[in-house]
């Protein structure tokens, strides 16, 4: 997560678990999605992202986000998804 100042919309990476064949992607949001995707962050919990999926030099950018949603995933769900994160990702 990577913003300017202490206000405003920011950048964010975010690892893809689901809905494409990528390892992670980039998106610019506004302060409010930006904001809702840092506390899913702190909660420790996945984000639905709605958008285009664009490639420009090599990078992967998800533009026009219609919609950041944090999901309530129960306990055994977040540790699956960890664990398929970190086999992905090799940590």
């Amino acid at each position: 997560m990577h913003r300017p100042g202490p206000r405003g919309g920011g950048t964010v990476r975010l690892r893809v678990l689901a809905g494409a064949e990528l390892g992670s992607v980039r998106l610019s949001l506004g302060e409010a999605d930006y904001r809702t995707a840092g506390q899913a962050h702190l909660a420790g919990l996945p984000v639905r992202v709605r958008g285009r999926l664009e490639s420009r030099g090599g990078f992967r950018r998800l533009t026009g986000v219609e919609e950041i949603e944090p999901l309530e995933v129960e306990e055994a769900e977040r540790d699956r998804l960890m664990k398929a994160l970190q086999e992905r990702t090799g940590a």
